[in-house]
């Protein structure tokens, strides 16, 4: 009757601790509420403070590593798909419109069954790009991550982050960054980037604030795949507040050990992405707009069942393989294409300079 009765204390002491836990949350939640009430800077700052060192608290009590928030709803919260890794988060939108970003990493040791907690402090602005340089959690890039990706970099776990950042009152910026461990020390930064000729530790896009950038994970082909960013006008190149997305497409595709720079990639969605959305279209009959749902279900442009594809010739990331497989002749080489175009030195990020060099198809 042993084992029972241990059985029976364990799960009594975890409802304990998870009541203890979501009493504390409540508490939380109210300094929270203050905190997005708050109309001036010093206001902000000062509530701030006070809520990080009541976040502190609780992310040290028992049980907290794994505890999800269900009232915290203005917070960034990532876990790890390691399960080892926990990113605690939020940013302070102040009266003039800049941003700062406060925040906890949580580490679980699994070998001595406790948790490192590290507060992170924003001091670094993504317009002061550091692409080769570690720094350390006292010295952040001070961002809003919404994914973590765990790769393996010299026999250890390392986590990449994508990020935005509010920026400017005329940029915004999205981050991809390298969130490391070494000993009890939380640093940012790792040489996963290969960009042809350079190896960066991080990547800072630079983008309008009148547009919106894409930069996401590509589960299924291990690419971050993201938006190229191009200047409104010619006369605009270098000025990265009016770079725009030109609908091509970039990817730091995963190979062995490393994020490596491919330009002009297919960007398709996710096979997987069901989700739905709402327009408002015109009925005929009364003549007023009203509400329709429609599915945002991935369709594969190759499938010749679905009712539209005609004699369109379908472009997706496998069917260009093998075009390029297919491009290459008995002795090996490949035929050169006119849409290849881009100088492969170059990106339109904070990290460098991009000059597009278009050429037209040659004409029959």
């Amino acid at each position: 009757m042993r084992i029972p009765i241990l059985l029976a204390l364990t799960f009594f002491s975890s409802l304990l601790f998870s009541q203890d836990l979501m009493a504390l949350e409540d508490n939380l939640n109210q300094r929270l509420i203050e905190l997005r009430a708050a109309k001036t800077e010093d206001e902000m700052l000062r509530i701030n403070d006070s809520f990080t060192r009541d976040m502190e608290s609780f992310l040290q009590k028992e049980g907290a590593f794994n505890y999800r928030f269900t009232k915290l709803k203005t917070i960034a919260d990532l876990k790890s798909d390691d399960g080892l890794v926990r990113i605690v988060h939020w940013n302070l939108e102040f009266p003039d419109f800049s941003y700062a970003y406060a925040g906890f990493v949580a580490r679980w040791d699994p070998d001595e069954e406790k948790m490192l907690l590290t507060e992170m402090k924003d001091v670094n602005s993504p317009y002061t790009p550091i692409p080769e340089q570690v720094i350390d959690a006292k010295n952040w890039y001070g961002a809003l991550y919404y994914k973590m990706i765990t790769v393996e970099f010299n026999g250890e776990n390392e986590y990449v982050l994508l990020g935005w950042d509010g920026g400017t009152t005329s940029s915004n910026f999205k981050i991809i960054d390298v969130l490391t461990f070494r000993g009890n020390n939380v640093r940012f930064g790792s040489p996963l980037f290969v960009n042809k000729s350079k190896t960066l530790k991080r990547v800072v896009f630079e983008y309008s604030d009148r547009s919106n950038m894409s930069l996401r994970m590509d589960e299924i082909r291990k690419r971050i795949v993201f938006d190229h960013l191009s200047p409104e006008n010619p006369s605009l190149n270098g000025i990265r507040s009016f770079y725009v997305p030109d609908f091509s497409y970039d990817a730091y595709v995963w190979n062995e050990d490393r994020f490596e720079l491919y330009e002009d990639v297919i960007a398709i969605n996710d096979e997987k992405d069901e989700k739905s959305s709402e327009i408002y279209v015109l009925n005929p009959n009364t003549g007023k707009p009203e509400k329709q749902k429609f599915s945002l279900k991935w369709i594969s442009p190759d499938d010749a069942n679905h009712p539209g594809s005609g004699h369109h010739v379908p472009r997706t990331p496998e069917t260009e393989k093998a075009e390029i497989k297919d491009d290459f002749t008995e002795q090996g080489i490949p035929k050169k294409k006119w849409w290849d175009r881009r100088n492969p030195d170059n990106l339109s990020v904070t990290t460098g300079k991009y000059k597009r060099n278009r050429r037209r198809p040659p004409q029959p």
